[in-house]
């Protein structure tokens, strides 16, 4: 009998988490320590006595993370008859319905839409788990579309990955924006060049650690908002994900596995792609220098060739 439990994910769920709270904890030991230097002193303002108050909301939001994320994503593990989610066992026969794909409310200080799952039982007993905080929850996923909605023998499958050969020679519709007028452009190169200027313009050899740290400042920005900026091509049969700078990074998808894309946004992020693949594998391709046209001109030619399509962050006129 097959069995499957979840996994969370090292990088979206152990690093994210564990970076968030340094930070925070690094912020509230800063108030913290500055809070009892100034109080020391003689005659301190009454400002100064807010400072340990900050520094108690750091520390404060620093373990709430942890709680909530842990809450948010609970081991997960289900088989022919039977589903356990923490440490509660539902059976499969009482889920009364799946939602797969689409934004479900994760519980934090306020409510935030992540892409997820939704289970919903008879007795009204509602749950949700998430993508980012599963490193297979694709996997689950599969096997709950086969047994409970298809009422189906659970068998693994994957979608074999595209040979970059097979698109060689074909013909192309390309969606992109300009990155040189995109804000995303303009906050990479006018960076880079402003630190370059500063590093030309010496009249003396600059200092080894301003060099070091323009190489070292320059390479992040450089990958960081180079990642933000995707870029999209379609033939007959394949949709294949490119980048502006980061030339080598190329995703090809036949049309046929796709299962639905999101345009979304997420934060002070730009605009993105989600593709999710028929075996329920996702990927997240932020695309900060199409226009709205663009994006709506791509999703009515998506649409024709009967890919699902969920716009929930470009207006439709």
């Amino acid at each position: 009998m097959t069995t499957i439990t979840t996994r969370r994910h090292p990088i979206k769920f152990y690093t994210i988490l564990i970076f968030v709270f340094l930070f925070l904890s690094t912020f509230g030991s800063l108030f913290l320590f500055a809070g009892i230097d100034l109080l020391q002193r003689e005659h301190p303002e009454t400002k100064n006595y807010f400072l340990p108050v900050f520094s108690l909301a750091f520390y404060f939001l620093a373990f709430l993370m942890i709680y909530t994320y842990w809450k948010n994503s609970p081991k997960i593990t289900v088989d022919k008859y039977t589903i356990t989610i923490g440490d509660r066992t539902f059976y499969l026969k009482n889920i009364k319905n799946v939602v797969l794909t689409g934004k479900m409310p994760f519980r934090f200080i306020f409510r935030l839409p992540l892409e997820g799952t939704a289970l919903i039982f008879n007795d009204g007993t509602e749950k949700f788990f998430f993508d980012d905080m599963y490193s297979n929850s694709w996997e689950l996923k599969s096997f709950l579309e086969q047994t409970v909605i298809k009422k189906t023998e659970y068998i693994s499958s994957q979608i074999e990955k595209v040979d970059t050969n097979s698109i060689r020679f074909e013909s192309f519709d390309t969606f992109k924006g300009n990155q040189i007028i995109s804000l995303r452009g303009i906050l990479l190169w006018g960076l880079i060049g402003f630190f370059a200027f500063l590093l030309i313009s010496k009249r003396h050899s600059a200092p080894s650690g301003f060099v070091i740290f323009f190489a070292v400042f320059g390479t992040f920005w450089f990958l960081f908002n180079s990642w933000l900026m995707h870029f999209f091509c379609m033939t007959n049969d394949y949709f294949i994900v490119k980048n502006h700078n980061l030339v080598w990074l190329t995703k090809i998808y036949r049309i046929k596995d796709i299962k639905e894309i999101v345009y979304e946004t997420q934060s002070k992020q730009p605009n993105s792609l989600r593709i999710i693949t028929k075996d329920f594998r996702n990927k997240l391709y932020p695309a900060g220098t199409l226009r709205d046209k663009t994006w709506l001109e791509m999703k009515s030619r998506l649409e024709i060739k009967g890919v699902k399509v969920r716009n929930e962050c470009i207006p439709e006129g």
